[in-house]
């Protein structure tokens, strides 16, 4: 026979509480009308919850030492009544289960049960109110931190970052006269390679190595073709370097530290003005460089490949764009990232992940991208922002959302990251580029410099009265269209976009409404404003991506460039007051001008090649006879009976003018120092008297560095 406990106190389960002292059955505080047999029953089974119970003990509990009655149906009576009550079932038990032949077993868990000879405890105090209040707000307040967390923790992390970043200071590390570009750490961080051109003028540039903390570097090539980029290899033992072959193409060559012969290991026909151009993995056993196939769809493609140092194969890289750049192996050598520069004003970085081929965008939309590194734990991707020189930011793979700009760095170009010696290394540059004034009526005549700040002042243009010119500038920190007197002085600034990628502006022949082109917001298009202020306009054009426009001669078209930012530019025209376009020519085209008879829009290929096609659209064609365009082909200006234009003869940089009749050309002037890459245009007064020109008159830059940077 199981123990029975004694118990003074209750047993609770489910909604029923039974006092064993008072021997009360209860339901949700409500007495039930349950007693005698049926209660003790319920008493004896709850005391033993799980255990059997047989019926004999029963029996004998209810009925000890019974001679007469029947004890058999008074315990089903009692069993019966206390389902009853309990609103149990035989078939489906929740409380009491029968043990066919044998007896009954209590299956429901109590929930609590005094010990014996223990009093009942007293029903513990309600907590104050201030108390329940307060547990609430604390509650609500984990509530909402939760929900919270994904925005608040990345933007806590982000301070922080600045905080460190705001601890940090860049010093300079050359001070060489003219030009450097391409720093490349060794692998301890205590050198640094780099290409130098100490004179601008004579477009030569060697690969050079230095001690950090020393000015005596080391020069290790001589060639007159110049260097393009370099990167040090991590084990220390080679550098890689693009440069001209002897052949006459663009190649990557390796070189000891040390100086020494090079070794060429492919051939890389890119000829890079930005960016990093070479990477190495983490184990020097690959390097990713710049190609552009012979078999390239435009002369804007450029591939990314990855050569294996082992077996000398090259593998092209999926990238997805037209246009790659600025490859870059990570630290552990788990990701390679590039550029896509397909949209100029909407370039984006792109990762691939090395164990299965993923590619993934990390951020785009930035106004071009100049050089780019990992920061030496992986986390991070520095950038220069700026269409020639820029600003430094960094974006954490974590957090593409939120890139954030470095307070140290401007004019910024290439970079290089040193993991071991947690350094950063950027070349800030300083680019003074003026226009000049040239008077055609006289031989021997010499230039004037006409418009002019301590930065940058390309694409001039006439007022049709010759009293004012239009240009584009970065004085103001971003590239703006300004206006001035002929003569430079009284300039007013007419665009206030904010962005690299402004400019190329162009007089309406009644002088009441400049043309420009911004690619504000991602996308080029064109945009009028009043010379003598006001806020400016776009056109609104039923083609997407419009620029470089220019007037027609009575006024009633623009003609302009449609599909330049994805590298495929053909010439269109549309009303001055915008709507329809129409598509002139199927060849590619740069920097369209009409004829001075109003027969013809000339324009440029992308191969330097002058074409014209008639304002129809009719009989495209090539100018024969006419010598190849030089700088990016926008340099030049049809006149009178002819065509002034800009090129290189022996490489010196002249201004020529081509007589369209006789087929015949003739120097004009050989300008002292070199143009910039994108002079805007070579435009004469209606007059004819002047020409302007743009041209660098001072370049300089230096590699600066940050300790500390991670």
């Amino acid at each position: 026979m199981p123990e029975e406990r004694a118990v003074l106190g209750s047993v609770r389960f489910g909604r029923f509480e039974l006092s064993a002292e008072t021997g009360e059955l209860r339901k949700d505080g409500i007495r039930l009308k349950l007693s005698g047999q049926a209660i003790q029953v319920l008493a004896m089974l709850a005391t033993n919850p799980g255990k059997l119970v047989t019926r004999e003990e029963l029996q004998q509990k209810l009925w000890p030492g019974a001679s007469f009655g029947d004890p058999e149906h008074g315990l089903n009576a009692a069993v019966n009544k206390l389902r009853e009550t309990l609103g149990d079932s035989a078939s489906e038990p929740k409380y009491i289960e029968t043990v066919p032949g044998r007896g009954y077993r209590f299956i429901a868990v109590p929930e609590s049960q005094a010990s014996p000879a223990q009093p009942p405890q007293p029903e513990p105090p309600k907590r104050p109110w201030w108390k329940r209040k307060a547990t609430i707000v604390i509650a609500a307040c984990v509530v909402i931190a939760t929900s919270f967390y994904p925005w608040v923790v990345p933007r806590i992390e982000n301070v922080w970052r600045s905080y460190e970043l705001q601890q940090l200071k860049a010093v300079p590390v050359t001070t060489l006269p003219g030009v450097v570009w391409s720093p490349t750490f060794s692998p301890d961080g205590s050198q640094v390679a780099f290409v130098w051109m100490e004179d601008p003028t004579k477009d030569y540039s060697d690969l050079f190595v230095k001690v950090i903390g020393n000015d005596r570097p080391l020069r290790l090539t001589h060639d007159k073709g110049g260097v393009g980029r370099a990167a040090w290899s991590p084990d220390g033992r080679n550098i890689a370097l693009t440069r001209e072959a002897p052949e006459g193409d663009q190649s990557v060559f390796l070189i000891s530290p040390l100086g020494g012969p090079e070794r060429k290991v492919a051939s890389a026909n890119c000829y890079c003005f930005s960016g990093n151009a070479l990477s190495w993995s983490p184990d020097a056993r690959k390097l990713a460089f710049l190609d552009h196939p012979l078999d390239s769809p435009s002369n804007n493609t450029v591939r990314l490949f990855v050569l294996s140092l082992d077996s000398m194969e090259r593998i092209s890289v999926p990238t997805g764009c037209n246009t790659a750049d600025n490859p870059a192996f990570s630290p552990r050598g788990d990701y390679l990232a590039w550029t896509c520069d397909d949209i100029r004003s909407d370039v984006s970085i792109h990762l691939q992940r090395l164990s299965n081929g993923s590619v993934t965008r990390l951020l785009h939309g930035v106004d071009w991208i100049g050089g780019l590194a990992w920061s030496g734990d992986g986390r991070r991707i520095v950038f220069s922002r700026g269409f020639t020189r820029g600003e430094l930011w960094e974006v954490a793979l974590a957090r593409p959302d939120l890139p954030e700009r470095l307070p140290f760095g401007y004019d910024t170009g290439q970079l290089a990251v040193s993991p071991s010696s947690k350094k950063l290394a950027f070349t800030q540059g300083h680019n003074n580029t003026n226009i000049w004034r040239l008077d055609l009526s006289q031989a021997q005549a010499k230039p004037q410099k006409v418009i002019a700040s301590s930065r940058e002042q390309t694409s001039p243009s006439f007022s049709p009265d010759g009293n004012q010119i239009a240009f584009e500038s970065n004085r103001s920190g971003s590239n703006e269209v300004w206006v001035s007197d002929a003569d430079g002085s009284n300039a007013v600034q007419l665009s206030s976009f904010g962005i690299s990628a402004t400019g190329a502006p162009h007089w309406s022949p009644d002088g009441k409404l400049i043309a420009f082109d911004s690619r504000i917001g991602g996308e080029s298009n064109i945009y009028l404003v009043d010379p003598r202020g006001g806020v400016p306009r776009r056109l609104e054009i039923d083609v997407r991506g419009s620029s470089q426009p220019s007037w027609s001669h009575d006024g009633k078209w623009i003609y302009f460039l449609n599909g330049e930012d994805t590298h495929k530019p053909t010439m269109w025209k549309v009303p001055y007051q915008g709507g329809h376009a129409v598509q002139l020519t199927q060849h590619d085209a740069t920097h369209p001008l009409e004829s001075p008879d109003g027969r013809f829009v000339y324009f440029a290929s992308g191969d330097g090649w002058l074409w014209r096609v008639r304002t129809d659209g009719t009989e495209e064609q090539q100018v024969q006879d006419m010598p190849q365009l030089g700088s990016e082909g926008e340099a030049w200006s049809p006149f009178g009976s002819g065509i002034y234009f800009f090129h290189y003869v022996k490489d010196l940089p002249v201004i020529e003018f081509f007589d369209t009749s006789t087929k015949k050309t003739r120097l004009v002037f050989t300008l002292e120092k070199y143009p910039p890459v994108w002079m805007g245009g070579l435009p004469v007064s209606p007059d004819g008297r002047w020409l302007l020109f743009a041209q660098v008159d001072e370049e300089s830059s230096e590699i600066m560095m940050v300790e500390n940077w991670q």
